[in-house]
């Protein structure tokens, strides 16, 4: 079967194709980054449903270089590596511009750029676009075309209505994790108003704040630390699943309205998962 660029294929099918690329980055992450690294299943696509978009839309990218590239070795390696780095410095751009937060950071990595892209990425970019055009992609039109159109059509148009249900879940699950954010910034705020020119009272972090706060308030019972304390330890409790969940999946998240609240939460949710292993232990 010949293979077409992406944009010479009927929109069904290319939206089926995103949808299966989407569904193999999903995989992958899962293996490499739960089960390899952390021994268990961690979720990580954005969206609640087994998918990641950004793999989608690099595959697709990769499907819209000329014809003439796919029977090529190293001219195909070198424009995936260049299209899906773009792709993916772009994604980090746009989710960053649009929420605040970035999702993923390679600080860590050599070579990196803003740590939104590295180079390691890259050069695995360029093998993923080899395996895509000389294995993959011949399969999924294979696929596709077995399916036949009628098929397609209702699969399409099933899968789309389900992504359109998952992204506004996903948009109200960022809401709320954006109110967590804000929450604990209001209460960091009002400690300060509070506390700040105690002698006593640490306002490096939020974190430091609170150990600070309840050091002094054992050691001076009166009613305003008790509601203060109170509202610590709810604090400290406070385990809201959108938070915890784009957490887990993002453990590299950086948020940039919100660097020191998320910061305070993820240590929050580790001190909760030691207990909880303790407990367990016991």
């Amino acid at each position: 079967m010949e293979l077409l660029p992406i944009y010479r294929l009927p929109f069904q099918w290319a939206f089926l194709i995103f949808i299966m690329f989407s569904f193999i980055g999903w995989c992958s992450e899962v293996v490499y980054v739960g089960f390899i690294h952390n021994h268990r299943f961690i979720n990580r696509g954005f969206l609640h449903g087994p998918l990641c978009p950004v793999y989608g839309f690099g595959g697709v990218v990769i499907l819209t270089l000329p014809p003439a590239l796919y029977q090529t070795w190293l001219p195909l390696y070198f424009a995936s590596m260049l299209l899906c780095t773009i792709v993916e410095y772009f994604v980090s751009w746009f989710m960053e511009k649009l929420f605040h937060a970035r999702w993923w950071d390679y600080s860590k990595y050599k070579f990196n750029i803003k740590g939104r892209v590295c180079l390691l990425n890259s050069i695995l970019f360029g093998f993923m676009g080899l395996g895509v055009i000389r294995f993959v992609y011949p399969h999924m039109l294979k696929l596709l075309n077995w399916m036949g159109d009628f098929v397609i059509n209702i699969a399409a148009d099933a899968i789309g209505l389900v992504l359109i249900v998952d992204i506004f879940l996903t948009v109200r699950k960022l809401v709320d994790f954006a109110a967590a954010m804000e929450k604990i910034k209001s209460f960091e705020e009002s400690l300060l108003d509070h506390y700040g020119q105690e002698v006593w009272f640490r306002g490096e972090s939020i974190s430091e704040m609170i150990a600070s706060v309840r050091e002094h308030a054992r050691e001076n019972k009166d009613k305003i630390n008790d509601r203060i304390l109170e509202k610590i330890n709810n604090m400290e409790y406070f385990k809201h699943k959108a938070c915890e969940s784009f957490i887990n999946r993002f453990p590299s998240m950086q948020s940039i309205q919100y660097k020191e609240e998320l910061a305070h939460l993820k240590l929050t949710l580790l001190k909760n998962k030691i207990k909880n292993k303790i407990k367990g232990k016991n």
